[in-house]
């Protein structure tokens, strides 16, 4: 049996964007990056709502085959 940890961002109004609707952020610092990497590395499964799989799903097929990309480059 594993264990189930359930995580999510949210904010007051329930939505997390800026006031237009823009889903991007600002590039966190190598040390916050660096932080939810180790803490992110054993998880074995993440479940992903539709926002989030639109913005990801075109960078995953072909993620593994960067293995030369900074750990911390990821698409916006």
């Amino acid at each position: 049996m594993r264990k189930l940890i359930y995580g999510m961002n949210l904010a007051l109004d329930g939505y997390v964007s800026a006031p237009d609707g823009d889903l991007n952020r600002s590039d966190p610092s190598d040390e916050l990056f660096e932080w939810w990497l180790e803490r992110e590395r054993p998880i074995g499964l993440f479940l992903y709502g539709r926002k989030l799989w639109e913005i990801m799903s075109s960078h995953w097929p072909t993620g593994d085959q960067q293995p030369d990309a900074a750990r911390h480059e990821h698409p916006r």
